[in-house]
């Protein structure tokens, strides 16, 4: 136990993740460089360096999407949504890399071919969550970046969070919170993007849940609404482009059936069954192409739920 490592947690830390470090090809810059970002060297406690693997990109805005660790289904769907919209808007979407919110956040954006940054806890070159590893390095091939103030080998010490959350503000134009329950690190976030003179924004949710106190609470204090991207666009001022709606592949009336069965919300491979009126091995199997062809996501325990093909 040390002064810098109170709780004893580096060497468990770094048994869990030797020999899991990310590619070492980061580079630092340093406020006054030309490449450190502007907006947040106008921070009073600006970082005096920034370790960046990939490339922060050249989008005319960022909107940082936050939100709660242990998050709900609805919650992975709102940010998923919202992230594709914004990207697909040309909108780079900034999160913290987290499991939750920030994943289906970061995956929303990849998913629609967009740019995304995420602003790490750690060390640019360290795994954490662990499961990460796949999204970090799928966010660094598709020209988005990861971000830390912290040197390389940083491990994810609880007070890194909160002080990272100013850097996420700070790169954003604006700022939603989708789920976060009251004290939430994301609440941090929005405070630190309200001192910043940065919009606030937040997805309502049913009142009765904890998980919407926190946006129901920025609601309250004048946060804008946020129930879709055209929101978020429309209070920053800018265009929302015409809905797409990407063409079906050709189906049979079997895959017709069951997606039409399919809502937004998961439903059971035997209720889908019984709703198209085909077998469960049939529909099954018949789910299994609809989600080839990203018409559907399955989720544990044979759910399934449709996937949204719109642009905005």
């Amino acid at each position: 136990m040390t002064l810098w490592d109170p709780a004893g947690i580096w060497p468990a830390f770094t048994a869990s993740n030797r020999g899991n470090p990310l590619t070492p090809d980061a580079r630092t810059l340093r406020p006054g460089d030309g490449h450190y970002p502007e907006r947040l060297a106008r921070l009073a406690d600006a970082p005096p360096q920034l370790r960046v693997r990939g490339e922060l990109g050249t989008a005319a805005c960022s909107v940082a999407l936050v939100g709660a660790r242990a998050t709900d289904e609805y919650g992975e769907l709102l940010a998923r949504d919202l992230a594709a919209g914004l990207a697909r808007a040309g909108v780079s979407v900034v999160s913290g890399g987290a499991v939750g919110v920030d994943a289906a956040a970061h995956r929303g954006a990849l998913e629609a071919g967009g740019h995304t940054v995420a602003v790490l806890g750690t060390g640019v070159d360290v795994v954490y969550p662990r499961q990460h590893r796949a999204l970090f390095e799928r966010i660094v091939e598709a020209g988005g970046a990861l971000v830390s103030e912290l040197p390389d080998g940083s491990p994810g010490l609880p007070h890194h969070f909160p002080a990272r959350n100013r850097i996420i503000a700070a790169l954003a134009d604006a700022v939603v919170v989708v789920r976060a329950r009251p004290g939430s690190g994301s609440l941090i976030t929005a405070s630190w993007a309200r001192a910043q003179g940065v919009k606030v924004f937040a997805v309502p949710g049913d009142v009765r849940d904890a998980l919407s106190a926190g946006p129901l609470a920025l609601l309250r204090e004048g946060a804008g609404v946020a129930s879709s991207a055209a929101d978020v666009l429309a209070g920053l001022g800018l265009a929302a482009p015409a809905p797409v709606q990407a063409p079906l592949p050709a189906l049979d009336d079997r895959g017709t059936a069951l997606l039409r069965a399919l809502g937004r919300r998961p439903r059971h491979a035997d209720e889908l069954a019984r709703e198209a009126g085909i077998p469960v091995g049939a529909a099954l199997a018949g789910l299994l192409t609809l989600e080839l062809e990203g018409l559907c996501e399955q989720r544990p325990g044979h759910y399934f739920l449709r996937r949204s093909r719109e642009g905005i």
